[in-house]
């Protein structure tokens, strides 16, 4: 009997662009300041264990790939609506994972609910459109409550195909192509292999504003060394400008806003004579959250390269090393009564950063097989120059929740 892949799809898109009439610094955005997205001590507390399952993710992600983007908004989402699919040992292996033991099923979806919706609203200035779906084979027998919450909580569109017909493939890769603004093109092979049932997708379209624009005619061409000692000619962004800002022995970061200041850059270097590995290492979730309450406004001379890179990403190692290893064995009995389980996890990204701002997109499939202290704030500018491989993430501000992380190796235009 020839075996069936179940597998889950998921998308998604982040972007920003910057008005590049504008002076660096000297013209920022009129905006009155987002107002914080409140959550309930539960929906902190999940917000807290989801950049925590992030942070391990990159890691791992990070370990073989250079010049990694990696969206663990994006994943964690479609390991959300997946988690709603589990039973038995699977559910409880995910469970202690996501660090939600003591977390109702309606508590664990109201806060993708509310993170959907909160995330969307907070800034005028920013667009930022999340979605979901959920196709599968015409036939196979899926459980309506799987649908139902998926549909309740994560506002999943569910639509079922016959995968045989040339046109399925097109169908879900046109609607991920829309949700993405097209940077998503293709997701899905054509013609769907014979063994796939079904495609769980999530996308997430973000495009915002520099609170400060660059000066593009402050834009220049200059050396890039890379860990190797070898140098490489980049255009390098640049601006003075007081910023949220932090340095210690290990790293120095800036925080650079965008539109009303719910979202924000943190651009992340290793001090030097450490390396990427070294950086990458440190900085843990528990790292992370101990110096986010210590940036401190500074005046800073900036400079940081333009670049492009995409990425396709396997997650599934990356995945069972974080502690998910019962997934690729079944445990989805609230999906279907057919025994299924996760065969494959990747996910495709884009970034784009330059003078009018950063687009990205991330794509990510999972697979199922039916089986049997501050220092003193001077006047004079201190230098960040993100002219050698440094870190960069891309958060909103008052919950701390991580849309993306990525490791910029070798700048390429």
């Amino acid at each position: 009997m020839k075996k069936k892949l179940f597998y889950i799809a998921f998308i998604s898109l982040w972007g920003c662009v910057v008005s590049c009439n504008k002076e660096s610094g000297d013209n920022p955005i009129d905006a009155e300041l987002a107002k914080p997205i409140e959550l309930t001590l539960k929906q902190a507390e999940r917000a807290s264990l989801d950049n925590r399952f992030s942070f391990v993710m990159f890691q791992n992600v990070a370990k073989t790939n250079a010049n990694t983007f990696f969206s663990p908004l994006s994943l964690n989402m479609a390991l959300g609506m997946l988690y709603n699919g589990t039973t038995g040992d699977t559910r409880d292996e995910m469970a202690e994972v996501f660090g939600v033991t003591g977390f109702t099923d309606k508590e664990f979806n109201e806060y993708y609910r509310k993170m959907s919706e909160a995330l969307q609203d907070i800034d005028p200035l920013t667009e930022i459109q999340l979605a979901n779906s959920i196709w599968y084979l015409t036939g196979f027998p899926v459980k309506k409550p799987f649908l139902d919450v998926n549909q309740q909580y994560f506002d999943a569109q569910v639509k079922d195909l016959d995968f045989s017909d040339s046109k399925a493939a097109d169908i879900i890769n046109n609607w991920c192509a829309e949700k993405t603004k097209d940077r998503i093109t293709k997701i899905v092979n054509n013609p769907i292999p014979d063994e796939v049932v079904m495609y769980l997708i999530n996308a997430v379209y973000f495009k915002s504003q520099w609170k400060f624009a660059f000066e593009k005619s402050q834009s220049r061409e200059s050396d890039f060394t890379l860990e190797s000692g070898k140098k490489e000619k980049v255009t390098l962004m640049e601006q003075t400008i007081t910023l949220p800002y932090y340095a210690d022995e290990h790293i120095q970061c800036v925080e650079m806003p965008y539109g009303n200041q719910a979202f924000s850059m943190v651009a992340i270097l290793p001090q030097e004579g450490r390396t990427m590995e070294q950086l990458r290492d440190y900085l843990d979730n528990d790292t992370w959250k101990a110096i986010s309450g210590k940036f401190y406004q500074q005046n800073i001379y900036l400079k940081l390269p333009r670049f492009k890179i995409e990425c396709d990403l396997p997650l599934k190692e990356p995945v069972y090393d974080a502690g998910l290893k019962l997934i690729f064995s079944g445990g989805f009995n609230n999906i279907s009564d057919k025994k299924l389980r996760v065969s494959e996890i990747k996910q495709k990204t884009f970034v784009e950063v330059n003078e009018e701002g950063t687009e990205a997109a991330a794509a990510t499939v999972i697979g199922f097989e039916v089986t049997s202290v501050p220092p003193d704030q001077s006047a004079v500018p201190v230098p960040f120059f993100a002219d050698r491989p440094f870190l960069y993430l891309i958060k909103e501000k008052s919950t701390g929740v991580i849309l993306f992380i990525g490791r910029m190796d070798e700048p390429k235009e």
